[in-house]
């Protein structure tokens, strides 16, 4: 169980960032103001926060079994 739940918070974050460079490249926020390109980093830090967050959340409750 915790070979898999930590292995989901790995992935949970690989596919959050690949996801957020994907927009971030080809919708176009790259050729955006600066204000635009900081105000999606901010958002895309906070997601990635909370992701890491709530699959820790996970990882511990799996080690504690």
């Amino acid at each position: 169980a915790l070979r898999r739940t930590t292995l989901q918070l790995v992935l949970g974050v690989v596919v959050l960032d690949a996801v957020a460079l994907g927009v971030y490249y080809f919708g176009g926020i790259a050729q955006r103001t600066s204000r635009t390109q900081m105000t999606f980093t901010v958002v895309w830090t906070v997601a990635t926060a909370l992701t890491v967050a709530v699959l820790l959340r996970r990882v511990r409750v799996a080690r504690r079994l």
